[in-house]
């Protein structure tokens, strides 16, 4: 149980009411860790989870907050409560749905606002308080007398910041700068039952500046109005500013699979699995709006410096896969529900993901696609340029199992694409640097992937120093290593960014105590909580200047589940005052999920949140190649095995208890069986020169079959459930198994046609024929090997070279030293230069009884030569014409 005031009590009640809810209902399919147990959103609203995921009655969603920061700056849009006071008025608006059958009557709401957060490591602690933690409360406002099932009506809750002089009613007092939780309670009465609180909602308010006092600067009194110009803002004295550095990830859900090398031509294609990236380089999707947020937030006011804070990380395969769209080339999109394919020649042979033989659809406009590439790429290439740009692990690569797997090939793949990048973007990306999707790293695999000098960029939690504690965030120096060092940041901060999107991750190095059912809160509210995430370090480092305490949260034993509770929280002792050189040393670095599931609006609110600081002075760019080669902080750090907030054994890798076998095992026979496809082509003939554009999205394919996007999302992480632990375990297992059915389609295509089952010889020494087939679209070699009895001489044809997509007859010595009427069977393989076996053994009857047959009718065709030959002879010496010989002179 945390210890932390106003904590998620609900942990220490989980082992005993979670498993009595747990026993009750049915569970997925395979079981995962024995310490992990899959649950629904309804099973943890009965164990008392906090916020509450699924509410019985009515839910109850923060739809905007106004304003969403008070930083002197006209209150960033607040509104004025009487034209004596300049106090400004915090608003917020929202939705309540009735998510019940029952009708609600009497629905009121009240606005309410918990202790300012001690520090910026602690902002997200207020997000799993119970409702009696948020002592500061407004009044109940009536929103609507009746609410039937299925219904939703809007809301909007408005308090003054502060007192307002000569006025009665509650205020959120907010008096100083901090950041602070706001809740909004719902309360209202099902028919047939008693009035109680059917659900609440929060989020987190930056105050940079606190509303001033009557006859403070921006404040008023009873003699005159001071006001704050909205048009010309003339803020107060500014802390000192921190460092930011933004890494602004360019990745998407991997979804680029392998096929089958002729299946669908003698041309390389993009095959995917879904039309989602498709869908994200369209005009209006993810990807396009990520990169035009970040264009236009480098073009307004504070961009320059914003433009040298960011640094864009692209995932390489993602990359990779849209210039191949760009240039042309097909794309398909194999989800297993395209048309039947009447017209197959392939043998039987599949890519092993469609097992009803059906032929992956085309884009309803393949124009579009491939435009839609083209412009995507432009934008990008134009907003890399002359910036910073990093390289992601491809396909957001899962670093531990690549390092379990040691092939250097897909390790090659995963992490050293930096030529590629170069080649399309025209940017050269930051060299030895390491960037895990996971945000944590293992020593073991440090060792096994960084080079030397390389740095990883972790979350803190993934590091310790030499007395075994977690350090600030800062450069970590890694002892016993060869110049490796870890560039961490905040796991608060990062938490919050992840939390953030239409698909919520909780990150393996989150705080157990504060992870939550994200979906449980609306998207704007848990972007208002990224944002204070952002802006939390500018509060401590207020804090640190000024010397002034920080206010602790204040503590609740209360049950979540009190109806209507009004008590206020007690007041709080003071924590210790922050370190002024520490807090500004660490500044802001933001490290979103590799994947971000933000929409374009949403990423370009943060990004004029962060631009905003820097043109007022209270931030200042750091490079993030600055920021790796700044000073060490903890010379003797080291990475830690167990990341503190790390999940347990079976949750922190999913697939480590398999239950089809292990992963690492799976990848390894997927990439030995690839390793003997490339081992087929014949490098000799310059035919082969495209055989590697049919070959590498195999490594692509095994990169996201290990992919980390969607491992945590949704639940709240410590559960597996949909979209965790056993589900991604799982689609993982499907994916690996695809990868190996289709390179077994893919060797298959190499195989023999022996004509016909029985073959007689005419002589001791007939040649026997056999027929080697290449349905592959690109020249191979392969062995064949021949297994006869001792009577029987096949000569060994050793190495043969086949034509792409072609066949070749060979015609094989032979000499047998039986008499006839003999029978024998001779057996012919194929195997790959690699000895892998190509085929199953074809065996050949050969029947020796042909000889005396062949004997008898070769002796009667001499002796007819020989008499018609005589013949012509005799009557030629006569003077007698063959008609034969009619025009010719004897």
């Amino acid at each position: 149980m945390s210890n932390r005031p106003g904590g998620r009590v609900v942990r220490a009640l989980v082992p005993v009411t979670l498993s009595a809810v747990l026993a009750a209902g049915p569970l997925w399919g395979v079981s995962p860790a024995p310490t992990a147990r899959a649950i629904t959103p309804e099973q943890a609203a009965a164990a008392g989870y906090i916020p509450n995921p699924a509410p019985a009655f009515a839910r109850i969603a923060i739809d905007e907050i106004t304003p969403e920061i008070m930083d002197g700056n006209a209150f960033s849009g607040g509104q004025a409560v009487g034209t004596e006071s300049g106090v400004p008025l915090v608003t917020v608006s929202g939705t309540i749905t009735n998510v019940g059958d029952t009708p609600l009557e009497a629905v009121d709401v009240r606005l309410q606002r918990g202790p300012r957060a001690t520090d910026a490591s602690a902002i997200r602690d207020p997000l799993v308080w119970s409702e009696p933690s948020f002592g500061v409360q407004g009044e109940f406002e009536r929103i609507t007398e009746s609410l039937p099932p299925g219904e939703s009506v809007p809301f909007s809750l408005s308090m003054p910041a502060r007192a307002i002089p000569g006025r009665a009613g509650p205020d959120l007092q907010l008096t100083e700068p901090g950041v602070y939780p706001v809740l909004v309670n719902l309360n209202g009465t099902p028919v047939g039952g008693s009035p109680a609180r059917l659900d609440d909602t929060r989020t987190l308010l930056p105050v940079l500046e606190a509303p001033g006092q009557p006859g403070d600067p921006g404040g008023g009194d009873d003699d005159e109005t001071v006001l704050t110009d909205p048009v010309d803002p003339q803020p107060g004295p500014l802390p000192s500013s921190v460092p930011l550095t933004m890494v602004w990830p360019l990745a998407s859900v991997p979804t680029r699979v392998a096929a089958v090398p002729g299946v669908n031509g003698p041309d390389p294609v993009v095959m995917l699995s879904n039309d989602s990236l498709l869908e994200e380089i369209s005009e209006t999707g993810r990807l396009t709006g990520l990169v035009r947020a970040a264009d236009e937030a480098f073009s307004s006011s504070g961009g320059e410096e914003l433009r040298r804070a960011t640094c864009l990380a692209v995932d390489p395969d993602l990359l990779g896969t849209v210039s191949q769209i760009a240039d042309g080339r097909t794309v398909l999109i194999d989800d297993g529900n395209g048309p039947v394919n009447p017209d197959d020649d392939s043998g039987g042979d599949r890519s092993g993901r469609d097992e009803d033989n059906r032929r992956p659809s085309t884009p309803e406009d393949p124009g579009t696609v491939s435009a839609d590439a083209v412009r995507w790429l432009d934008e990008l290439r134009a907003l890399a340029d002359g910036g910073c740009v990093v390289a992601l692990p491809a396909s957001q690569a899962d670093l531990e199992s690549l390092a379990r797997v040691g092939s250097p090939e897909l390790t090659r793949a995963a992490l050293d694409r930096g030529a590629m990048i170069e080649r399309i973007l025209g940017v050269t990306p930051l060299s030895n640097v390491v960037l895990p999707a996971s945000g944590t790293l293992s020593p073991e695999t440090a060792g096994a992937l960084m080079g030397e000098g390389s740095t990883a960029i972790v979350a803190t939690p993934s590091t310790r120093t030499d007395t075994g504690l977690v350090p600030d965030p800062g450069m970590v120096g890694l002892a016993g290593t060869a110049g490796q060092r870890a560039l961490t940041y905040s796991p608060s901060l990062g938490s919050a960014l992840a939390a953030t999107g239409e698909v919520p991750e909780n990150p393996r190095y989150s705080d157990p105590d504060t992870r939550y059912w994200l979906t449980a809160d609306s998207e704007q509210a848990r972007l208002q909580d990224a944002r204070a995430g952002l802006l939390a370090p500018l509060v401590d480092v207020a804090d640190a200047t000024a010397g002034s305490p920080a206010v602790a949260p204040a503590p609740t034993t209360q049950s979540p589940t009190t109806p209507m509770p009004t008590n206020p929280a007690p007041p709080a002792p003071a924590a210790p005052v922050p370190t002024p050189g520490r807090a500004l040393d660490q500044g802001v670095l933001a490290v979103p999920p590799q994947v971000w599931s933000v929409d374009a609006e949403a990423a370009a609110s943060l990004l004029d949140t962060l631009g905003e600081q820097l043109a007022a002075g209270r931030m200042r760019a750091a490079p993030l190649p600055d920021r790796l080669a700044g000073p060490i902080t903890d010379p003797e750090g080291s990475l830690a095995t167990e990341p503190t907030g790390a999940l347990d054994p079976g949750e922190v890798d999913p697939f480590a208890q398999d239950p089809s076998g292990s992963t690492v095992h799976r990848l390894t026979e997927a990439l030995n069986g690839l390793g003997t496809l490339r081992s087929l082509v014949d490098t000799s003939d310059p035919n082969s020169a495209g055989a590697a554009g049919h070959l590498d999205p195999f490594l692509v394919d095994a990169l996201g079959a290990i992919s980390e996007t969607g491992r945590r999302a949704e639940g709240d992480g410590i559960t597996v459930e949909s979209g965790t632990g056993t589900a991604a375990r799982l689609r993982t297992v499907s994916r690996l198994d695809g990868i190996r059915e289709s390179v077994e389609a893919a060797l298959a295509r190499v195989d023999l046609l022996p004509p016909g089952s029985v073959f007689t010889m005419a002589s001791p020494n007939s040649p026997l024929l056999l027929v080697i087939r290449n349905a592959l679209p690109f020249p191979v070699r392969v062995n064949v090997d021949v297994t006869a009895p001792e009577d029987l001489h096949v000569d060994p044809l050793g190495m043969v070279q086949l034509p792409a997509a072609g066949s070749r007859t060979l015609q094989v010595p032979t000499q047998s030293d039986v008499g006839g009427g003999e029978r024998l069977i001779v057996s012919f393989a194929l195997t790959s230069p690699d000895n892998r076996p190509l085929s199953q053994p074809v065996e050949l009857s050969v029947h020796t009884g042909g000889y005396p047959v062949a004997q008898v009718f070769a002796f009667a065709a001499a002796a007819l030569a020989l008499v018609l030959g005589g013949r012509r002879y005799l009557r030629y010496r006569r003077g007698i014409l063959d008609p034969a010989d009619e025009g010719h002179r004897p």
